[in-house]
């Protein structure tokens, strides 16, 4: 018994660091960047216009590169895949830091890196632990959670200790670890019966996804959540600054409103998981995003307005992200449909988000405030909802 169980055991353990390293290398590379945009800027000599585009242009790579993961994971297989993303994530964090057209190169890279982890996510969940959708799912999240929450809050502080280019290359191990695990659980589960690995490399789903509307609900849903996050990863420091707010606290704010939810992060998607409906957990998101919208809106008034935002901000965006992660998930039966309900509405969704941080930017450049800036966020909100609430019409998104 003892033979049987330890390389179960071990196969286990690798498994959950993994899928843990996969949400640390999400969010990492985008959400160190807001806090330094001056001192990239001040390098580069970049006009503020293109500023948002750091952003915008991984978001249009999510949307893009997303549907063809599930060809990559076929052909080669899923961990596999999961190895050669990562390699790429760590070329794009070393190298963006050395010239404009590094800092472009490396932009590309890591959009095309994040954006085919934002498909494994939720893939390597449901081919490693089918059973066990909402604990797995709350580990990748807890852990993005946590690595943007230091990226973001320390960047700007590290930035000034060692500089903003070895602080940036710097986050290349977290991949490289991440490599090392899925290497080790390659070679262990090459050691299993291949039933499992056949079913999954070459089953197909019943139809395109793209014909399904309720994979279009949740790709608008996805999209309109992470519109929401990058449009205020991206200007939340320079709206915290224009209420007077210095640059390292605006930091460190950033940091705060990506630490929030981790208390959390591993009990909402269980929640999610178990909930009949989803309709309660999409009006309770809505309801703390307005506040957090709101309360930004008053951060000139008093600086605890500004505290308030952050974690009341925190708490929606983990909250929506948990729950477009989640559902994509809840609403296919295998890797197979996963990799594709997923593949597709993360190509829609991120290709929507793709225009709200230049759309922010924009709109602050016409009108030289950022009100009308937030007043735009709280519109998409309620359009986020709406979205949101369709998500129970069908069980399935490939319903027999």
């Amino acid at each position: 018994m003892k033979e049987e169980t330890t390389p179960v055991s071990h196969r286990v353990l690798l498994g959950a660091l993994l899928i843990f390293l996969v949400g640390a290398n999400m969010r990492t590379a985008i959400t160190v960047v807001p806090p330094i945009l001056a001192n990239i800027q001040n390098s580069f000599s970049l006009p503020e216009w293109f500023l948002g585009s750091l952003t915008t242009i991984p978001l249009i790579c999510f949307g893009l590169l997303s549907p063809t993961v599930t060809f990559f994971i076929r052909r080669f297989g899923i961990l596999t895949v999961t190895m050669a993303d990562l390699l790429l994530l760590a070329i794009g964090n070393f190298v963006r830091v050395y010239s404009f057209t590094g800092l472009l190169i490396g932009t590309i890279c890591i959009g095309c890196g994040i954006a085919m982890l934002n498909v494994l996510a939720p893939t390597l969940v449901s081919y490693l632990f089918p059973m066990r959708i909402g604990t797995y799912t709350g580990m990748y999240v807890f852990a993005m959670s946590l690595s943007s929450a230091i990226s973001a809050g320390f960047s700007s502080v590290i930035s000034q200790w060692i500089s903003w280019q070895v602080m940036m290359q710097f986050i290349s191990i977290i991949p490289v670890i991440a490599i090392i695990v899925a290497v080790l659980l390659s070679i262990s589960q090459s050691k299993m019966t291949t039933n499992k690995k056949k079913s999954y490399h070459h089953g197909q789903t019943q139809t395109s996804p793209w014909k399904r509307p309720l994979a279009w609900a949740l790709g608008g849903f996805m999209g309109l959540q992470s519109l929401l996050f990058y449009s205020i990863l991206t200007w939340l420091p320079p709206i915290l600054m224009a209420s007077g707010i210095k640059q390292n606290t605006a930091g460190y704010l950033l940091g705060l409103l990506q630490i929030t939810a981790l208390p959390f992060s591993f009990i909402i998607p269980r929640i999610i998981s178990e909930a009949k409906r989803q309709s309660t957990m999409v009006l309770t998101i809505a309801v703390i995003f307005f506040a957090g919208l709101g309360s930004l809106l008053l951060a000139t008034v008093s600086f605890w307005f500004a505290v308030v935002a952050c974690i009341l901000l925190g708490l929606s965006t983990n909250m929506a992200f948990s729950e477009a992660m989640t559902l994509f998930n809840l609403k296919t039966r295998d890797p197979n449909e996963t990799a594709a309900v997923s593949g597709m509405g993360q190509s829609f969704g991120y290709l929507l988000a793709a225009a709200g941080p230049m759309i922010c930017g924009y709109v602050h450049s016409l009108t030289s405030s950022w009100t009308v800036v937030l007043i735009f966020l709280i519109v998409v909100v309620a359009m986020m909802t709406s979205v949101g609430l369709l998500v129970d019409h069908e069980r399935y998104v490939f319903s027999d």
